[in-house]
């Protein structure tokens, strides 16, 4: 991605919490958790240190861990504790296009109040899980995800390249949890979509020579629903709205 995304988010609000029953994810911003800050000098005692937290209404951040590393392989559920990057008040002089340099700093325009803000990746910190429910203000896009991957590249390994990983495993993280969020929102958990996920797929059903849908051509391929979702999304959402049934009419944001 050579250019920042105007609106990188797919849910943002001024308060929390935005996007209802969305699973936890890379890239979420959360309002009012306990941060960790670095250590200053006592002031009477120059040979030890003082632990910096930072919480309350103004306290903001943002994980910049990738879900295969935040969540349980076992249970898929939250690990007791994530790594969120402090969010600020933009600095004077770093502003739209984001090109200029900064490379710590990861822009979260207009985030709150109409106000641009900014993930200070050389500052990450472990944060509570729990403290996490209830406060999240925005959820980034796919394109901001893209975004995200980049920088963080940029900031470790100063990588200037834009390989096709970022914009694919984008696509793929946002995809799926855009089905998981579809799946909450039906069933009224989380749990059980990854299992879901890792059952075989029944199969992309064939077209006819005008292009039409014949029912009943679908054949199982031996591919998991998971591995299928890198190709045919669409009939995966397909399964899965069969699946959770028409409660999720009531609440589906589509």
């Amino acid at each position: 991605m050579s250019y920042f995304p105007l609106q990188p988010y797919c849910y943002r609000e001024d308060n929390p919490h935005a996007g209802d029953v969305r699973p936890i994810s890379q890239g979420d911003v959360f309002l009012d958790i306990p941060l960790a800050g670095p250590s200053v000098r006592h002031p009477k005692h120059k040979d030890q240190w003082l632990a910096q937290n930072r919480s309350g209404p103004k306290a903001l951040g943002m994980i910049v861990t990738h879900p295969c590393a935040s969540r349980s392989q076992q249970t898929h559920r939250l690990h007791p504790t994530l790594t969120l990057a402090p969010v600020v008040r933009c600095p004077a002089g770093f502003e739209s296009p984001w090109d200029s340099g900064y490379y710590e700093l990861f822009p979260l325009p207009d985030l709150r109040l109409g106000t641009n803000y900014v993930a200070k990746l050389s500052e990450m910190c472990p944060v509570p899980a729990e403290a996490l429910e209830g406060h999240r203000v925005a959820c980034l896009s796919q394109d901001g995800l893209e975004a995200l991957f980049h920088r963080l590249a940029m900031n470790a390994i100063r990588f200037p390249k834009i390989p096709a990983h970022f914009s694919t495993e984008a696509q793929r993280l946002t995809r799926e949890t855009d089905l998981w969020e579809i799946w909450t929102r039906g069933q009224g958990t989380e749990d059980g979509f990854q299992d879901w996920l890792n059952e075989p797929f029944s199969g992309q059903s064939h077209e006819d020579e005008r292009g039409e849908v014949i029912q009943g051509s679908a054949r199982p391929n031996g591919q998991s629903r998971r591995e299928a979702l890198a190709w045919t999304s669409d009939e995966v959402e397909e399964e899965l709205r069969e699946h959770v049934g028409p409660i999720l009419s009531e609440y589906d944001r589509d």
